[in-house]
């Protein structure tokens, strides 16, 4: 996602799928994309999972150790809220950035102790490992959205094009849900041995294409967050309100839109 998120910032494309937090840092960076709709939810897509040979056997073991993260994601928004939930300050713990794919190798070669990630990356990591691992979520702190954003100006230079991808969007949420076997095998053809992940991965998400205001608040309280851990220059919080473009889900499906 957020590989996707920095193509479109970068020209390279009109719209990305991502999470909700590379795109409150990309504000925070004066970086402006506009959300067009959140598309997916889920409460266990993150988790910390930690080496027991490490001596990591509860939440609150992960002080003083060193976590591999990605900086700047959900995955580092949803750590933070991990280590508050269990008593742990962010000081006492060693971040080490890391992309989803280092992660294996780094907890392989002891260079970190645990590492917090998401899916598919959780399940290839609880396989490989398997019993030296141990997994800890967050379901009743942390809800995760993936967006559909659109570079700054989209939805107003090309209104019907975004229509278009809403309304597809739309037909793949009734495809989900009332046809959930149809709609694995559309993805896309994939090994046996990938399939039990993808058949999991679908099962975590709640697919619904609509604009809430709790996405809003949660954008706002991760920019408090970068802000207060100085993740991101001093500055006013920004309005992100003005990031989200209504207007195309209002004129496809206004009942989705819950804004205020």
């Amino acid at each position: 996602g957020k590989l996707a998120l920095d193509a479109l910032l970068e020209g390279r494309a009109d719209l990305a799928a991502c999470a909700e937090t590379p795109v409150v840092f990309a504000e925070l960076r004066g970086q402006h994309a506009s959300v067009l709709a959140s598309i997916a939810s889920g409460t266990r897509n993150q988790a910390v999972l930690a080496l027991k040979q490490a001596g990591i056997s509860a939440p609150a073991d992960v002080k003083g150790r060193r976590i591999g993260v990605t900086l700047g994601t959900t995955g580092d928004f949803f750590l933070d809220t991990f280590l508050l939930r269990h008593g742990v300050d962010r000081r006492d713990v060693r971040f080490v950035d890391l992309r989803p794919d280092q992660m294996a190798d780094a907890l392989a070669r002891g260079a970190v102790d645990a590492v917090a990630t998401w899916v598919p990356v959780t399940f290839a990591l609880q396989a490989r490992f398997g019993e030296r691992l141990q997994t800890f979520y967050a379901e009743d702190l942390h809800a995760e959205d993936a967006l559909l954003v659109g570079r700054r100006g989209f939805a107003e230079q090309r209104p019907e094009a975004a229509r278009k991808v809403l309304r597809a969007l739309l037909k793949a949420e009734a495809l989900v849900r009332d046809h959930p076997e149809e709609a694995r095998r559309s993805v896309a053809p994939v090994p046996d041995e990938e399939a039990g992940f993808l058949d999991a991965s679908l099962g975590l998400f709640e697919f619904q294409v609509r604009l809430d205001q709790s996405l809003l608040v949660l954008m706002e309280e991760e920019a408090r967050w970068a802000l207060r851990s100085g993740l991101a220059p001093a500055q006013p919080a920004p309005d992100f309100l003005a990031a989200i473009a209504m207007v195309p889900l209002l004129s496809v499906r206004p009942d989705r839109v819950g804004l205020r």
